[in-house]
């Protein structure tokens, strides 16, 4: 069987997940952001994997992200292909698989199987509301992120064997997602986090109407640089999306963002800052290259 691994990375762990799902199948690993300039997109293998990180799945959204949704919408010759993703995420991907697999449905194809892999570890609600509430200053503790990283990373790994084994086998209807129950018990709450976060980013963008998802792209324009910015321009180069300019050496979004924070994860000078990030760890794969990045 051969195979195609398609990942979109902001971070670096969902391409360190999809790097290792293309060296167990000997498969080929392809960025979505270089495709998008595509208006239609043929898979040549037998294989197709997809693999992103979970975006807003616990504010009422797919969990898909926008390019993600884009690369799904120009799939074309799908129907006879063995279809599976992987989505990486930091607390919870809700429905994010079972919205996955109706997008591949609308376009003529069928999801055999989505696993949820968690890969980070951001604040806790906890943290986020002492730091709102109570102006407790949010502090990373670096040993201790460290350690929960080191098994998060060998959790996966053996994770990664049963997908391996899974998709030898050409298995088909495993979905990780949110049960009924789950939904139902969340839905009071999701309702409320969705409020919530409706306000937040009509602030963020500095509009006062439109949906959750059409303001997103527009919440870059709380990012701001300090001092510490030195013109380098690796944001605009990370950037899956190309949405930045450098204007006299400093950085400027254009209001197309895909909120991957990119660009704040890789600044080496830690110069990028914001609203957009605020409750955000500075952190990007350990086993992931800048270069890397800057080859998708």
């Amino acid at each position: 069987m051969n195979a195609e691994i398609y990942y979109f990375s902001g971070s670096g762990n969902s391409l360190a997940v999809a790097r290792d799902l293309a060296a167990k199948r000997m498969g080929k690993l392809i960025s979505i952001p270089s495709l998008m300039n595509k208006d239609h997109i043929l898979p040549d293998a037998d294989v197709i994997g997809i693999v992103f990180p979970v975006y807003y799945a616990s504010l009422g959204q797919s969990g898909i992200p926008l390019i993600v949704e884009r690369f799904i919408g120009k799939l074309e010759n799908i129907g006879s292909r063995y279809l599976f993703a992987v989505c990486t995420h930091g607390g919870a991907a809700g429905a994010t698989i079972e919205n996955l697999s109706r997008s591949i449905h609308a376009r003529g194809g069928q999801l055999a199987g989505g696993f949820t892999v968690k890969m980070s570890n951001p604040y806790s609600v906890g943290e986020k509301l002492r730091y709102l509430f109570l102006h407790k200053a949010l502090e990373a503790n670096i040993q201790a992120d460290n350690e929960k990283q080191r098994e998060l990373f060998a959790h996966w790994k053996k994770k990664l064997e049963l997908i391996d084994s899974y998709i030898e086998a050409r298995k088909t209807g495993t979905f990780e997602t949110r049960s009924a129950g789950g939904k139902f018990i969340l839905a009071p709450f999701l309702a409320m986090q969705t409020a919530a976060a409706l306000s937040r980013y009509r602030k963020l963008s500095k509009m006062p109407g439109h949906s959750l998802e059409d303001l997103i792209p527009f919440a870059d324009r709380s990012f701001r640089t300090d001092e510490r910015c030195n013109g380098c321009g690796i944001c605009a180069r990370v950037c899956p999306v190309h949405n930045i300019e450098l204007v006299d050496t400093r950085p400027v979004w254009q209001q197309a963002c895909e909120t991957c924070n990119a660009c704040f994860q890789w600044c080496p000078t830690q110069a990028i800052h914001g609203e957009i990030v605020e409750f955000e760890k500075r952190y990007h794969h350990p086993d992931v290259k800048l270069s890397d990045m800057l080859m998708e």
